[in-house]
């Protein structure tokens, strides 16, 4: 590629990103993500580790270039690291049938999320593991709760998976029994469907353990106290990026927008699952907003947003602060309108006004 190509490349909107290869070298990539990260998460290094989870899963070179940069953009607003020997994420590819190219899907390891915790502030400790056999094991609820585990001898004849706590203000664990977790893993339509196709590589058959230890992870994290929001509210996010299923090419276009759930696909065997189209219903009538004097619409009462819920007044900050920065460092006013111009669509789908006065607030002067 001449040095006049790769410009073009790196100054080329994202619409227009035709591969990963591209995107690796692309202005508005970077600025995507440094609009989502975490403070310790730098633009640079999230870059460097996309080129090295491709060397290591060359499969996601194939992928949709904006399908991988929405993963690598969660990751970043999260502040976990995929596909490394951490084990904190792990970016997926798998084949969407129906569109006829491959995506990305995150997955979070349960490493990832007791890291998510550690960060918080709010908990000293917090360990996952599973029982055998020939483990010393004792635990009780209530008033003299406590949970000993002693792991001996072979890691043979599981009875139970379990998640420990030691929080600032006192400690909480929870305890599944071995048929709670099999239940679990019985009731994953990607478990059945690597049974049934003899999918080897599949989690809950090839790591065994850590699937387990990481459903009794999750469990703890569902019953701690709701005032424990892991850096702001970051394992909140975690949680339902890991439930559900994410659309992260539409987050990649616009992160303001905030996590849109996508098509249904199989986490474990990466097939979109087919389903039968539901008939069209009526949606329910909102109630209008409520109005300030001024006559904008004023959020609810207690209304907070998060990266993958934004308020409306969060998004256009997010988007303004983007823009502001990249017309500093000289970049063409209509360039840059143009790059983020699904941002502002999304605005003035919301506000047609709000989206006029940023543009105008940005404009340069004649």
């Amino acid at each position: 590629m001449t040095q006049q190509q790769s410009t073009s490349v790196a100054t080329r909107p994202l619409r227009q990103v035709t591969n990963v290869k591209e995107l690796l070298m692309n202005d508005m990539a970077k600025q995507q993500l440094a609009t989502v990260a975490a403070s310790h998460m730098k633009p640079d290094r999230m870059m460097r580790l996309m080129a090295n989870a491709i060397r290591t899963t060359p499969q996601l070179g194939d992928c949709d270039p904006l399908s991988l940069l929405g993963s690598m953009m969660t990751c970043a607003s999260l502040g976990v690291e995929p596909n490394t020997p951490l084990g904190h994420a792990y970016l997926l590819p798998f084949k969407n049938k129906r569109k006829g190219i491959t995506e990305v899907q995150l997955i979070l390891g349960y490493k990832g999320m007791i890291d998510l915790a550690r960060r918080s502030g709010h908990v000293k400790n917090i360990h996952g593991d599973v029982v055998y056999e020939s483990d010393d094991f004792s635990f009780e609820y209530g008033s003299n709760q406590h949970l000993t585990h002693r792991p001996r001898g072979k890691r043979e004849n599981p009875l139970y998976a379990y998640c420990h706590a030691t929080l600032t203000d006192g400690e909480a664990f929870v305890v599944l029994p071995w048929d709670e977790v099999m239940a679990i893993r019985d009731a994953s339509q990607g478990y059945r469907m690597a049974v049934q196709y003899n999918k080897k590589d599949s989690p809950w058959i090839a790591h065994q353990h850590e699937m387990a230890a990481k459903t009794a992870v999750r469990a703890l994290f569902k019953y701690l106290p709701i005032s424990i929001e892991m850096d702001g509210g970051k394992l909140s996010d975690a949680l339902s990026v890991d439930e559900n299923r994410i659309d992260y090419t539409a987050f990649a276009k616009d992160p303001t927008a905030g996590h849109i759930e996508g098509e249904a696909y199989d986490v474990e065997t990466g097939e979109v699952e087919e389903k039968d189209e539901a008939p069209a219903r009526e949606e329910p009538k909102k109630e209008p907003a409520k109005k300030t004097t001024t006559g904008k619409p004023k959020a609810e009462e207690g209304e907070q947003g998060s990266m993958f819920s934004p308020s409306l007044s969060e998004r256009i900050k997010m988007v303004e602060g983007s823009m502001k920065d990249m017309l500093a460092e000289g970049a063409p006013f209509d360039e840059v309108l143009e790059m983020f111009e699904a941002q502002i669509e999304n605005i003035r789908a919301e506000d047609a006004d709000e989206a006029d006065a940023l543009i105008e607030a940005l404009r340069p002067a004649d």
